[in-house]
């Protein structure tokens, strides 16, 4: 996870970044951590869930149990949400009351302020380092998400 070591010694002692946004705005972003998770609680919550999250996202939450990224300090209306252990599998549960999602399909994240979401499709995980994660919209078809780069080198 050298890229999230390298981004948290980049940000200042509020835990916030100045960013060009894709559009050219600066803006001011912060960050929000979780503590750690440890290996035993992720192999408890695999268990529990039978299932095997992609080695990455283990390093992620070894650092971090959850986390907002890249959050609008302005309005606070931009950023990532990354799930931690103890919300993964409620939103879940949530989604599936609504979307028909393969029992494979985990969300992980979703975008503040927006309708997408970021999926790990775990059985693809499970054999391929690359291209797991699937990019959609809550509100497009599930044919319209689309698998984006998954690769887990820095894991």
């Amino acid at each position: 996870m050298k890229s999230i070591e390298a981004l948290k010694e980049r940000l200042s002692e509020e835990n916030t970044l100045v960013v060009q946004s894709e559009r050219g705005f600066i803006m001011e972003v912060d960050f929000l951590w979780a503590g750690p998770a440890s290996s035993l609680e992720i192999e408890q919550f695999e268990n529990s869930n039978r299932l095997v999250l992609p080695s990455s996202f283990k390093g992620f939450l070894r650092i971090s149990n959850g986390a907002i990224l890249f959050r609008d300090t302005k309005y606070g209306q931009w950023g990532c949400k990354v799930y931690g252990l103890s919300e993964l599998m409620q939103v879940n549960q949530e989604i599936r009351t609504w979307r028909n999602f393969p029992k494979s399909w985990l969300v992980f994240a979703s975008w503040i302020g927006d309708q997408d979401i970021l999926i790990f499709d775990t059985d693809v995980s499970n054999y391929n380092k690359n291209n797991y994660i699937i990019d959609g919209d809550e509100c497009d078809s599930v044919d319209e998400f689309e698998y984006i780069n998954g690769d887990s080198r820095d894991g």
